[in-house]
């Protein structure tokens, strides 16, 4: 379902408002600074911290993304590697071929049924386990009685081998840690960046003051609702969707009679 706004616009709006909130506590408790005697010391000193903060959000973004699209990449693959066996399967007798399909149809079926809604939990589907191990149990136990069969179970293998690495490599996304522990030290970040705007707070000025630090802000909360966007894949406005699973369960039934 697409959201109403969003997730981006509401990290902007959000970050817009606390700051501007922030701007308003900060005029009225604190007392206004000398800026003749003290700008040259907050420009160098702000220069240096808004410099570093920038650096940060931006190489964490373009990290971010960068795994995001090497994740997506992982998902398609892996559904290329199931519509690839059931491609070599056609080439083995009837019974292991019908068997085959049928697998790996129960395989997709329970990734975009199972697997996907869990994994927005941050789980996994044993059923999904259980219908590999079903499938590469069936594939190495084959006894191939021609050249031909033998070629086509060595294939199959090498198959099997792709999609368990496409999907440990998904399975391995689930356990990681570290936007938990970076968060809080990138809007830590920020907030050192905002307080320091409150320090040029003039008297008779705030309505200017408040309309740039509300841009700031909005530039701070929407680069750190991207890094949070994109280290949750599998949930929010940019999920990665099931389609090649999806893709291949309509042409097994619509082209292979398995249902």
């Amino acid at each position: 379902m697409i959201p109403l706004i969003p997730s981006i616009y509401l990290w902007s709006a959000g970050a817009a408002l606390l700051a501007f909130l922030g701007m308003l506590i900060a005029h009225r408790l604190v007392k206004p600074i000398d800026l003749k005697e003290h700008q040259p010391a907050l420009d160098a000193t702000l220069n240096i911290v808004g410099t570093l903060v920038s650096i940060l959000l931006g190489l964490l973004v373009a990290a971010s993304l960068n795994n995001y699209q090497i994740l997506e990449a992982a998902v398609d693959s892996e559904a290329t590697s199931v519509a690839e066996v059931c491609r070599l399967s056609f080439g083995l007798p009837v019974a292991e071929r019908k068997e085959i399909l049928s697998t790996c149809l129960n395989y997709c079926d329970q990734v975009v049924n199972e697997d996907w809604p869990q994994m927005m939990r941050g789980q996994l589907s044993d059923n999904v386990y259980a219908c590999y191990g079903k499938l590469l149990k069936t594939i190495v136990t084959l006894n191939p009685t021609s050249n031909r069969e033998t070629n086509i179970q060595n294939a199959l293998i090498t198959a099997m081998q792709n999609l368990g690495d496409y999907r440990r490599q998904r399975v391995l996304w689930l356990n990681k840690g570290w936007d938990r522990n970076l968060m809080p030290v990138l809007v830590m970040c920020s907030m050192i960046v905002l307080i320091f705007t409150y320090l040029y707070v003039k008297r008779g000025s705030m309505f200017l003051h408040a309309f740039l630090i509300c841009f700031v802000a909005t530039a701070l909360g929407a680069n750190l609702g991207l890094i949070y966007m994109l280290s949750h894949p599998f949930s929010g406005d940019w999920q990665i969707q099931p389609k090649g699973f999806e893709l291949n369960s309509q042409l097994i039934r619509k082209y292979a009679d398995v249902h």
